[in-house]
């Protein structure tokens, strides 16, 4: 599973330990594919054996004709076809086996990341661009699959052939055998060390391109407001400045590659003609067979052509490493909001709500001093003040989006820090302001807080919110999907909606924050009439602007930063000759704030 702790740096060695993790879910698949890797390395090497030994049958026969020779050379050509048959079938079972290791990893990576995700604050979504976290989560699934590959596939290749082609090589001449492991060893040393040199370059291109995609998603999210304001060049030059240098860190980062491609080739040159000189130097004196040349020089191609992939995997990792290293960062960034260990769920029997001397600041800025009130079982409250006054910080602390620093908000004498998250939300429902809508049909997303409500109560509740004047109108129906973040219906469609949601969650405590602020007079009466019925037996906070809305709740607090000032019924309040309440309500016209 995943665990959150917050790491300075994300180096190699953190991310192969977080690999080699999630391995342990999947030890059938590791292990066989590990097996089958290494089972092909050493079948691989044995045509190059027979192939020698078939040479020196062959340069040792007076005559094609020669019966031992015929035997033997029959022998080597069927055994070298059934290893190459084994070899082939042992290669594919290698594969399938690291494929489904590969996708298995991903499947349970992209779900644990999902949900690790989601259970982050509100303010880290405030804080961090949608666009640059679903950059940075499907860029760490795609490495995960290319580090499987090169650990696997590649590193692994290259110590067993180095170990297996020095033991082979060294049976015949240790000092050839020798040599050849001192070079590359070395030779290994020196690529890890320039790698890690060239380790900036990768980093930096693959945050660059994490920032474009991010930049990307927000203007496409807010294309509307692009068009408004005329700012297309304006956006695209911005784009075109950070695309520039996102190109720049590539090149820099390919060209220091190439650069080190270039040398590291030279000394894979020194060696290929140094092995090939001192074999044919043992030859001359007697110490090796002529094909023994052959199987040298086939190994030593071998090694150059794993020390060469070595330097992909070099490069290759800098970049993966990069890549899995800022998904990481989602996993280890601490979350701000936790459920206390062994947390109860909340369990509702009145559904009264009280804040208890709660003190709260926000980016050092402190909202609330001492607040402390009261909300009464099935009472309806409305919230009124001036825009910052803490309305709607209210709302957000009962949903414990935030922390406070202290006191208590307590739901039925129960602490809402001490329960689960998910039990509290599961009681409160919430009609926000501007609601956010899924790319989904009308259906899901009035049904989102109960998927398994019937056809019927989907619809009574439209009609209960008044959706179905317009739904009616559509030629999908209930079917129609809404668009990106419910863009294809208008503000008060939304808002309909975001009623109907809510009157079907049926939850005890109903929030509303402005929810009607986007209808007209006429379908504001029409909801306030509905409003009425579905706050029945529910503890309600109405948050408006439009006094109209709020005139018959049971209370209503005045707000003004931070502090409640007012508190009292609608005929109340305006006997206040001086109240704030009555200012507001002096000054507006139509039920509109002037």
């Amino acid at each position: 599973m995943i665990n959150s702790k917050k790491d300075k740096e994300i180096g190699f060695f953190q991310v192969l330990k977080f690999i080699l993790v999630r391995y342990k879910s999947f030890p059938f698949w590791a292990i066989l594919s590990i097996v089958g890797r290494v089972a092909s390395i050493i079948l691989s090497l044995l045509p190059a054996i027979y192939y020698s030994d078939m040479i020196n049958i062959i340069s040792q026969s007076q005559a094609v004709r020669d019966p031992i020779a015929q035997h033997a050379i029959g022998i080597l050509i069927v055994v070298f076809a059934i290893k190459f048959f084994n070899n082939s079938l042992v290669y594919r079972i290698y594969e399938y086996s690291l494929i489904k290791l590969e996708m298995s990893m991903q499947q349970t990576l992209y779900d644990e990341l999902f949900l690790h995700l989601h259970k982050h604050s509100y303010q880290y979504f405030i804080d961090h661009f949608s666009g640059k976290l679903v950059a940075q989560i499907r860029k760490m699934i795609g490495a995960l699959e290319r580090f499987t590959d090169l650990l696997i596939g590649n590193i692994l290749s290259f110590f067993l052939n180095v170990f297996l082609v020095v033991i082979i090589v060294a049976h015949e001449s240790w000092m050839l055998g020798l040599g050849m492991f001192i070079f590359v060893a070395c030779f290994s040393c020196v690529q890890y060390g320039v790698a890690r040199w060239l380790q900036s370059y990768p980093e930096k291109a693959n945050k660059l391109d994490s920032d474009l995609g991010g930049v990307l998603s927000d203007t496409i999210g807010n294309a509307l407001t692009v068009k408004t304001f005329a700012a297309l060049q304006r956006e695209a030059q911005n784009f075109a400045q950070l695309n520039a240098e996102a190109t720049k860190a590539r090149t820099k980062q390919y060209l220091a590659f190439n650069l080190m491609g270039i040398v590291l080739l030279v000394m894979l040159v020194f060696l290929e003609i140094a092995t090939l000189w001192y074999a044919v130097i043992l030859w001359g004196a007697g110490g090796l067979e002529l094909g023994m040349i052959v199987l040298v020089q086939t190994y030593t191609l071998r090694i150059i052509d794993q020390v060469m992939s070595m330097g992909f995997v070099f490069r290759s990792f800098s970049r993966i490493v990069a890549e899995i290293g800022e998904g990481l960062e989602i996993i280890q960034t601490p979350r701000e909001i936790k459920d206390v260990e062994n947390a109860p769920s909340l369990r509702i029997n009145e559904a009264k709500i009280r804040f208890q001397n709660v003190d709260f600041s926000y980016q050092d800025e402190q909202l609330f001093h001492g607040l402390d009130f009261e909300i009464k079982s099935g009472e309806h409250v409305a919230l009124v003040g001036a825009s910052g006054s803490g309305k709607s910080t209210i709302t957000k602390l009962l949903f414990r989006f935030y922390d406070i620093q202290k006191g208590k908000i307590l739901i039925d004498d129960q602490d809402i820090s001490q329960v689960t998250q998910e039990s509290l939300r599961s009681h409160l429902s919430l009609v926000p302001q501007d609601p956010i809508l899924f790319h989904r049909s009308i259906r899901e997303n009035i049904a989102y807080a109960c998927p398994d409500a019937s056809d019927d109560e989907i619809k009574a509740a439209a009609k209960m919110a008044r959706c179905d004047f317009f739904i009616d109108h559509l030629d999908n129906k209930y079917e129609t999907l809404v668009g990106e973040r419910g863009i294809k219906l208008s503000g008060g469609e939304r808002q309909r909606i975001a009623i109907a949601r809510a009157i079907i969650e049926n939850a005890p405590i109903l929030i509303m924050d402005e929810a009607t602020s986007a209808l007209d007079s006429e379908s504001e009466k029409y909801i306030q009439e509905a409003m009425a019925e579905v706050m029945k037996n529910k503890t309600s906070i109405i948050i408006a602007h439009r006094l109209s809305t709020i005139m018959k709740m049971d209370r209503i607090i005045v707000m003004d930063q931070g502090k409640i000032v007012e508190s009292g019924t609608h005929s109340e309040l305006i006997q206040k000759p001086h109240g704030i309440y009555k200012k507001l309500r002096d000054i507006q016209s139509g039920g509109f704030i002037k």
